[in-house]
């Protein structure tokens, strides 16, 4: 092991003359590693349906739930317009709209995951929608009417605002030409989040002009932290005035970027004692790829790339996470900061990488996941989220890691 979060990294690094995961193009991968994928997705998917069938339906969230498992094939019918109708169909079977109660805000653990996904679903089915699932004006409605919850919401992306923000964003996104979420609602969200993280750091003399906490704590990664909030405040920046972009997002960037470890890893929390020991989506280095990437798009200072491409070494030394394959803190999650990069830089040595961990989440060698996933059917947790990257992979310049980049 390269340290107690992770296996070392024993793969060779990305040699153009011997890769044989790539095309001899190097810009996809090769047809030999694409058979091996489809049938490890083919086999997996099979024994999810059946062998995990319970586990699927552990709640009806996106995050541990059957939401998870629309979401993928909801995501991969847009992927196969000739497949479209089939795969969307299938995701039906994996919603559950009765038991949501208005409580709960987020896409990830809450009632906008399945209600956005439901009305991206009902929209593309359109007249062949099952007469039990409702219109998409009228799931679109419900959506809206979870901002009543903002005021006593957190921030972050698992349970906050911040992930409501995705909700609405991703329905704006699929469902193409229609004003079905209004610009005014997504105005409003930012506003609340915004104001939430001026309030805090003012509160706390912080030198960040903005800053969240949860549970007490100034979590700095994606799933809780400041990196996942200012990541999603970047995809809606068409929202925010470019003075507040300019003022509060950047320099709040900048902050949290120098924080970073000599090593090129991030801290989980403010003033914690885990020291850097975390590189994995929730906390550390891979989940601040996707925001230094965002603000290189947005703000044009080389300067981010650079940062990314950093975190990127470190994923690549220290990625490979001893707690196992997950999405949220294992080496699924870690393979997207290498299709991230990729797709920014278009060089194939990100490619590789990214193949190299696919590799390791497929193969299972034994040994390799020291702590069994709580949710073994998950998107989040368990065997879904390597699903998903397998197919995900195929197309490494559309992939998008789920529930978080758009």
């Amino acid at each position: 092991m390269s340290g107690k979060g992770s296996f070392e990294n024993q793969y060779p690094d990305y040699d153009q003359n011997t890769t044989q995961t790539l095309l001899k193009s190097k810009d996809a991968i090769s047809e030999a590693f694409q058979k091996k994928l489809n049938n490890f997705k083919t086999s997996k998917l099979q024994y999810l349906t059946t062998n995990l069938q319970k586990e699927i339906f552990h709640d009806g969230t996106v995050y541990t739930g059957s939401a998870g498992l629309s979401l993928y094939y909801l995501m991969t019918a847009i992927g196969n317009p000739d497949m479209c109708n089939d795969y969307l169909q299938r995701a039906l079977q994996y919603i559950n709209l009765d038991n949501l109660r208005g409580k709960r805000i987020s896409f990830l653990c809450g009632d906008a995951g399945p209600l956005a996904i439901a009305t991206i679903i009902s929209y593309k089915l359109s007249r062949t929608c099952p007469e039990n699932v409702p219109h998409y004006k009228e799931l679109t409605r419900r959506l809206l009417d979870l901002e009543s919850l903002c005021s006593v919401s957190p921030d972050e992306i698992l349970y906050g605002k911040s992930g409501y923000l995705y909700s609405l964003l991703f329905v704006k996104k699929y469902i193409n030409g229609k004003d079905i979420i209004p610009s005014s609602h997504i105005e409003k969200v930012t506003s609340a989040i915004l104001a939430s993280g001026k309030q805090f750091s003012a509160q706390t003399k912080s030198q960040s002009p903005l800053l969240w906490q949860w549970h007490d704590k100034v979590y700095l990664g994606a799933a809780h932290g400041m990196a996942g909030i200012l990541y999603m405040l970047l995809q809606a920046a068409e929202y925010i005035k470019s003075n507040e972009l300019r003022l509060f997002v950047k320099p709040s960037i900048d902050w949290l970027l120098s924080l970073r470890f000599s090593s090129g890893n991030f801290p989980s929390s403010l003033g914690s004692s885990s020291g850097d020991r975390l590189v994995q989506w929730c906390h550390g280095a891979p989940g601040l790829v996707p925001l230094c990437i965002a603000a290189y798009k947005i703000f044009k200072e080389e300067k981010y790339l650079k940062i990314a491409l950093q975190c990127g070494e470190v994923v690549w030394e220290r990625g490979l996470c001893t707690k196992g394959y997950s999405i949220c803190h294992g080496v699924s999650g870690n393979t997207y900061a290498f299709l991230q990069l990729y797709q920014i830089t278009k060089k194939p040595v990100h490619l590789y990488r990214a193949c190299c961990f696919m590799e390791w989440c497929a193969l299972e060698r034994p040994g390799s996941q020291l702590h069994q996933p709580d949710r073994p059917a998950s998107l989040f947790e368990g065997l879904l989220g390597r699903i998903y990257l397998a197919e995900d992979i195929n197309k490494p310049m559309d992939a998008l890691f789920p529930a978080f980049c758009l």
